[in-house]
């Protein structure tokens, strides 16, 4: 397995491939991402849509799509995950913070989005 790569490196692969595949088909940008990060892949979607995570399914299903999971979402948003993930040939992984929301309000008070929305998003995300 290859060795983690440093945020030096990630963004000299970024800024080569921003250049190399600027005119690129889907096709040839998610043949390139399989090439060069193989099974280190994963996509990350808010649901606003399900474009992304869809796409790279078709062409890459062992992709996993991450779901920022703040425990803030509106119910809607956690119902177009739950429709996403059972409709379409994917796998939806939740990322969730270090703390529960229960665990943040005790340690910095109830609704800290309202007060410090900074700092929430920062414990949050």
């Amino acid at each position: 397995m290859r060795p983690r790569r440093d945020r030096s490196e990630l963004q000299a692969i970024a800024a080569e491939a921003s250049t190399r595949l600027a005119d690129a088909s889907t096709d040839d940008v998610l043949a390139w991402v399989a090439e060069e990060f193989g099974y280190r892949t994963a996509v990350a979607c808010s649901m606003a849509d399900a474009v992304l995570p869809h796409v790279v399914a078709r062409h890459l299903p062992w992709v996993d799509t991450l779901f920022l999971e703040t425990g803030y979402h509106f119910a809607e948003t956690i119902g177009t995950r739950d429709a996403v993930e059972a409709g379409m040939e994917l796998t939806i992984v939740d990322v969730t913070a270090a703390q529960s929301v229960e665990q943040q309000d005790a340690d910095h008070g109830p609704r800290l989005y309202e007060r410090d929305p900074g700092l929430c998003c920062q414990l949050r995300k």
